[in-house]
């Protein structure tokens, strides 16, 4: 990824939020009207967990009532975050290390926008034209010799996996199915 782009640049600065005393049937109505997977919960301004639909369902399967359950009470406290100001392979590593689909970004203490794993894989395209232009000449075409071995040239050539644009998994074959790139597994829908 290129070095010169932050979690800044790719966040979400809109993000539903909510605090720990609301109910969980308000934080459900929030999560629907919202398409959102997660409602990020803060304490002023400062992040204090995530609330997701598997949090939310798992708390009515529990037994909880949701008119009188808190978000507090059914969110998870282990959403990583993530400085502003830190570069988007920081923000990969700790993706993959935390084992979550998402970062609350913050600056200080104060949350300022959510990270996806989506929005990092969407920033890979971006990232090979940069390098691509970067290493090529003047008219942006990579140069080759023909003594060059030909599975070098098409490895640094072409990516191997695109991003399917139905369930944003990556994919090494995509086809166009309702006028989007989808995988396999989307096409069969």
């Amino acid at each position: 990824m290129n070095s010169d782009t932050s979690t800044r640049d790719l966040m979400h600065r809109e993000f539903p939020g909510v605090s720990e005393s609301d109910t969980l049937d308000e934080a459900a109505t929030l999560l629907v009207s919202e398409s959102a997977d997660c409602l990020v919960v803060v304490r002023g301004e400062e992040p204090v967990g995530c609330l997701s639909l598997r949090d939310a369902l798992a708390a009515v399967i529990d037994g909880s009532e949701p008119a009188t359950t808190t978000v507090g009470d059914a969110m998870s406290r282990s959403t990583p975050t993530i400085d502003a100001g830190e570069p988007i392979d920081v923000a990969e590593e700790r993706l993959v290390a935390e084992g979550t689909s998402r970062l609350i970004v913050t600056d200080g203490e104060r949350a300022v926008g959510l990270l996806t794993e989506h929005d990092v894989l969407a920033a890979r395209p971006a990232q090979r034209l940069e390098e691509a232009s970067a290493g090529a000449g003047t008219n942006g075409a990579r140069r080759t010799s023909a003594s060059e071995p030909a599975a070098e040239r098409a490895t640094a050539e072409e990516p191997t996996q695109s991003i399917c644009e139905v369930c944003g998994s990556l994919a090494a074959t995509l086809e166009t199915h309702n006028g989007q790139l989808v995988c396999a597994d989307c096409q069969e829908v």
